[in-house]
């Protein structure tokens, strides 16, 4: 992917002395930073890591263009982030693939027929792989279209190849505005979250509302131990203690599927446990190697694009209806009500308990992240950070004192190398 130098070339559709008068006085000075950056180029780079104010100073920007009678199109890389940044920003967004009208097959957006707005802002720019940055830089003509990228370049590294994010702010691709300053309401869950990239593990908290914000339970060594512990919690202490709803507002995330502390077996416990309680329900037994069976009112994740359903991957819903007669599951995803067929459900599965990698571009009132010694070959800090920045309002850690701060400690370079011709352009450009 070779860039054009219309990537640097100053932004034609402002007068940069009239933005710069008429910032809002709201803004922070790296908020302030960003948001001449886009004003000033064509195309710009916003990172910065949680709490900083990512989210708001793109809404700000999205309407600096919109007020200007300027074309917004608010794009994430999956539908749930999509989604999260349409309610933050109050305006329209979509998935990269929908922005580009890919049809499972081809794109129609593409050099010879390009976008039609006049911005582009795609928000957690870190989940974008190579072959779908191709297809999206592809589809730009930037004679006449600006693009502003955001993300976290903390969180972990797309599932496709490459690692884009890192490789603009490494190689200066693009003129950048690095936001590191955490904004004062961002709370001690954020600056938790934060210290976690230097190497350290906060102890339990309390909000400046009296609320506990992080909870750290690093007391049990044995997998069973945590497990039970676990179900405990959704039993009594998430929705009797905390006030959560344990479907609704609540997500457990773990590294990895397999083992007794994976997905895969944390879904089947959930999902007994959840029926029975919430449903009156009593779930039958799973065979070794077989997918556990859907219920009504399970909580599923949709695995791939479905662009027939207009289903994306990574979309979270709720089965509310199964007609056997016909084979037809009716499930209420972001979306919207879905009719799925039987054959289609091998793309859904039960999503009580999630990835890290699935979770990225969400954000949960309560996050419990699981980390114990069992997954060491996995830890890092970036993983730990990716999970306990989901969290909105609440994250408990659950795991042993020795593999949290294990995870915490490691520190791993990333490898990948998305090899973009990047020579002529500046490192990074000073916005102010």
């Amino acid at each position: 992917m070779t860039p054009s130098r219309n990537f640097v070339q100053n932004n034609d559709k402002f007068d940069l002395d009239d933005v710069s008068s008429s910032v809002p006085q709201e803004l922070n000075p790296c908020q302030r930073r960003a948001y001449l950056a886009a004003a000033r180029y064509k195309a710009v780079l916003i990172a910065g890591g949680a709490g900083v104010g990512k989210s708001y100073v793109v809404g700000k920007i999205a309407c600096l263009y919109a007020e200007h009678g300027y074309r917004v199109a608010l794009a994430a890389p999956t539908g749930k982030a999509a989604k999260r940044i349409e309610q933050i920003v109050d305006m329209p967004a979509q998935t990269v693939h929908r922005l580009l009208k890919y049809n499972g097959h081809e794109f129609a957006r593409n050099e010879e027929s390009p976008l039609n707005c006049d911005v582009v802002i795609v928000d957690e720019v870190s989940m974008l792989d190579v072959p779908l940055c191709y297809r999206l830089f592809k589809a730009i003509d930037f004679t006449k279209t600006n693009l502003v990228l955001v993300g976290d370049h903390n969180q972990l590294p797309p599932v496709g190849p490459g690692n884009i994010i890192r490789d603009i702010l490494s190689n200066g691709l693009l003129p950048t505005v690095i936001l590191d300053e955490v904004v004062r309401q961002a709370g001690l869950l954020k600056e938790n979250s934060i210290a976690i990239l230097d190497g350290r593990v906060a102890g339990n908290t309390e909000t400046d509302e009296g609320r506990k914000s992080w909870y750290l339970v690093d007391k049990y060594t044995e997998q069973t131990d945590i497990l039970n512990f676990i179900m405990l919690m959704y039993e009594k202490i998430l929705d009797e203690k905390l006030g959560y709803h344990i479907v609704n507002s609540v997500q457990l995330l773990a590294p990895m599927k397999k083992g007794l502390l994976g997905v895969d077996n944390l879904n089947i416990v959930l999902q007994r446990l959840i029926q029975k309680k919430c449903h009156g329900v009593d779930v039958d037994d799973v065979p070794a190697g077989r997918r556990p069976r859907f219920y009504l009112h399970d909580k599923v994740i949709q695995l791939r694009n479905n662009y027939d359903l207009n289903v994306m991957n990574g979309s979270i819903g709720t089965i509310e209806s199964y007609d056997a007669d016909a084979g037809v599951y009716t499930i209420l995803f972001d979306e919207g009500e879905t009719q799925v067929e039987r054959d289609d459900m091998k793309d859904v599965a039960l999503a009580y308990a999630l990835t890290f990698h699935k979770s990225q571009g969400s954000e949960y009132e309560c996050g419990i992240v699981i980390v114990h010694k069992s997954q060491s070959f996995m830890h890092h800090r970036n993983l730990f950070y990716t999970g306990v920045t989901r969290a909105k309002k609440t994250a408990i850690i659950i795991g042993d004192r020795w593999g949290i701060r294990n995870c915490a400690k490691h520190k791993i370079t990333d490898r990948r190398r998305t090899f973009l011709s990047l020579e002529g352009f500046p490192r990074e450009v000073a916005a102010g």
